[in-house]
Formats: C-alpha cells, structure tokens, sequence
C-alpha cells in the first residue's frame, strides 16, 4: 500500500468517516483509513459506542462515539444519533465528512451541513432489500429513499459514491457521483498465499456461501439446488453455508432454523457465523452467492476472487459485473433454481484454476485496494479544488 503515496497528496484534509457501526468500520473502512492517513490526511472515525472503538484506537484513530445505533428501532435513535453528530460537528472543523450507508447518509448530511458546512460525501452501498423487489409496499419506500436522496442533492450538493451504474439510475442521481465497484478487501488476508491448485475431484467439490442470512440472499434456493445436483456432482461433495442472521431485517433466516432445514442432508453444513474466512475460501473450490438482493458489489465474492476462486452469481445489480464473458464463473437469473442446479454441475466441469485466475486478475485490475482506494482519494482532492 506504500507504492503510490506520493500520487495523492491529502496532506492538510481533515477527514471524518461515519459508519453504522463500529464493526462494520473494523471490517469495511479501517484500511481505508490507513490509506488516507498514510497520504497525509487526518482522520477521524465516528461510529456508535458498540465495543469496537478500542480496536479502532488501537490502529491510531481518533474514534467520536455517539450514543445510539442509528439502525436501531424507534425515532429516539434517529434523534440521538442527530444531536450527538451536531455536537461533533459543532466541536471540529471537518473537510470533508464522509458517510456511509443510507441512514447516515439521509439523516447525517443535513445534520452536518447545517451544523458546520464540510463537504459531504454519501457513499451508497448497495440499495438492499427495499429495491430487491416491487411490492407496492417497497415502491412506496423506493420513492421515499429516491426523494430523499435528490432532495438532499438539492440542499446541501453531496458528492455520491455508487458502487454500480444501475443504483446511479434508481436514484435518478445526474450529477456530482463517482461510481467505484466495491469497497475492495483485505489484501493482507485475501490472497494467493497457501492457495493450493485444484489437481482432480477425487474428495468431491467444496462449495462456500457466506452472507447474511437473508432470504434475498439466495440461501434456501441454494440449498434446494445442490440437493437436487448432489447425485451428479463428484463424490464427496459438500455445500458449506457461513451467515449470521440480522435480527433487525423482516427477511433474516435464524441459523437454527437453517440447521434443522437441511439436517435430513449430511453433505450441507451450517457453519454459523465464522472468523476464518480466509481459510475457509481456501479450501473451497467454488463461492457461491445467489443473491436477489440488491447489492453495491458483494465483498464475499470480491474476497474469493482476490483468492483466486471461481464463482457462481446472480445477474443482478452488483454482481453482474464480477463475471464477464464467464470467464471466471457463471451467472444465473435471481430466483431461478433449476438454473442455479445447472451451474453446480456445469463449474464441475471446467477448468476452476483457469477460472480462479481470471477472477484473480480481474480483481487486481479492477477492484483491488489500490484501483478503489485511489479513486476515493481522487473524489477528495477533485471535491476540495471546487471541481465536483
């Protein structure tokens, strides 16, 4: 990460970064963090007080808690979360406030605007389970977020951050936007090291999923299409599903309930919320995430392509763009099990190091640390020259 520092120069920035949570900054935004810092801007990291922000001062930040969790239920949270930014903002003479995900962003730009007038940036991950389908209910909620993120537009002049084009259209944003696929990974534990090379079948094909347990994500569906594969897939073969439920979404599959669905079926195993991911990719031959929701770019399959896996997802927004021409995976229709069967027995059939190096080389290229983390850079200097 040092090869470029002399290319962006931030020296003099003063940098806030807000995330829902402190865990979520720990996974997604701290290298980040140290790739600003490391440039010569200073930053700040303001998340809710949720047991991460010990580890987030231990990497060398500065961390401003608020008080409540913004995604918490209940307007108290909102409001909490508003008067304890205020004060924040009041108290530090921010360049640039950078916000990420939609709460934050709807509520936390006027509040900081307002306050002490930064530059602002909204950085868009991923439209969610609102935009994964057109029930009237979610349209009116569709509407809802699209008029708040233009009037937002309108009055305090954000620079949005979009992980793919198609969320630049549903939110009808035109101008002042940068599209950057993905928030990259960690490249210090994604990577080629101990990757072995897949010789022959013989133990039968690992298949990985890790997600939130959501029904969107696609679990059940790839549960009922490896069931039906599994006679034809090579001996041995196994589906292993890593997710955690979100107990704040209407959509979440509890883990239990998912462990006693597919107990009758010995070569499926739940394996709950785990923090080896990296190992657990690398002994996997295909990643797998037949998503339906409406994802910015999804990092579990950013992950094993940075490990040189090949993958199977969804032509949805977000993850079409992960495979093109299919030469490191293949793509499947949302919702569509007799064609997500056809790929579990269709990717047993090629060549998976060919296509685990295709994917590689298409991350490096373009979604790696360096491609992401230099165009955020690029939106900070472009947004404090006047020139959005």
């Amino acid at each position: 990460m040092n090869s470029d520092i002399a290319s962006f120069d931030l020296s003099g920035l003063k940098v806030a970064i807000v995330e829902n949570t402190g865990a979520d900054f720990v996974i997604s935004r701290l290298r980040l963090a140290r790739y600003l810092r490391d440039r010569g801007a200073e930053i700040m990291v303001i998340v809710p007080a949720d047991g991460s922000s010990d580890e987030i001062r231990d990497a060398g930040f500065q961390t401003l808690e608020v008080s409540s969790n913004i995604r918490g239920k209940g307007i108290g949270n909102k409001l909490r979360f508003m008067r304890d930014l205020r004060k924040i903002c009041r108290n530090n003479r921010f360049d640039i406030i950078h916000f990420y995900r939609m709460q934050p962003n709807l509520i936390g730009t006027p509040v900081a605007s307002l306050t002490s007038k930064p530059k602002i940036v909204n950085h868009i991950t991923g439209l969610g389970v609102v935009y994964s389908s057109r029930t009237w209910k979610n349209r009116l909620l569709q509407f809802a977020i699209t008029s708040a993120y233009r009037l937002n537009g309108l009055l305090f002049s954000p620079h949005y951050i979009l992980q793919n084009t198609q969320d630049v259209k549903d939110l009808k944003i035109k101008k002042r936007y940068s599209v950057i696929r993905g928030s990259a990974v960690d490249e210090d534990r994604f990577n080629l090291k101990n990757v072995q090379t897949l010789e022959n079948h013989s133990d039968g094909l690992t298949f990985l999923f890790v997600s939130r347990l959501l029904k969107e994500k696609g679990v059940l569906e790839l549960v009922e299409s490896f069931i039906a594969a599994q006679s034809e897939l090579p001996d041995g073969s196994k589906l292993q599903l890593v997710g955690w439920s979100d107990p704040q979404n209407p959509s979440a599959i509890s883990e239990q309930w998912l462990k006693d669905y597919t107990r009758a079926y010995p070569g499926i195993k739940v394996l709950g919320k785990r923090s080896d991911i990296p190992e657990l990719i690398k002994q996997a031959d295909v990643c797998v995430l037949p998503t339906r929701y409406r994802e910015g770019t999804p990092r579990f399959m950013l992950e094993s392509m940075a490990m040189a896996k090949p993958i199977i997802t969804t032509n949805m927004p977000g993850c079409d763009h992960l495979i093109p021409k299919g030469k490191n995976g293949i793509l499947v229709e949302p919702n569509d099990q007799p064609a997500l069967t056809a790929a579990l027995l269709c990717i047993s059939s090629l060549d998976l190091n060919a296509m685990g190096q295709a994917g590689y080389s298409l991350y490096f290229n373009e979604f790696s640390e360096k491609v992401v983390y230099s165009s955020i850079a690029d939106v900070y200097l472009s947004m404090t020259r006047g020139s959005q």
